[in-house]
């Protein structure tokens, strides 16, 4: 079960990939600025996000995007 936090990244994520085409990719910073959640819970949320597989990231952990699973996801909601 995702909490209201991991939803809110998958929600900006695919708002980005909607917008850009997949995949989607932000810096982790402008998914800090763009939510009204601390940086600590966004991270907390990216990282569980990231080991469920619905979302990747670069090498540096500095970048994040929707894989097709986490896409799934937002357009069929569990």
């Amino acid at each position: 079960m995702q909490s209201s936090s991991e939803d809110q990244v998958l929600g900006l994520l695919a708002k980005e990939w909607d917008l850009t085409g997949p995949p989607g990719i932000l810096d982790i910073s402008a998914v800090v600025a763009a939510l009204p959640l601390a940086p600590s819970e966004v991270l907390r949320a990216v990282k569980t996000l990231f080991e469920s597989g619905l979302v990747d990231m670069n090498a540096l952990k500095t970048s994040v995007w929707l894989t097709p699973e986490g896409h799934e996801r937002i357009e069929t909601p569990t």
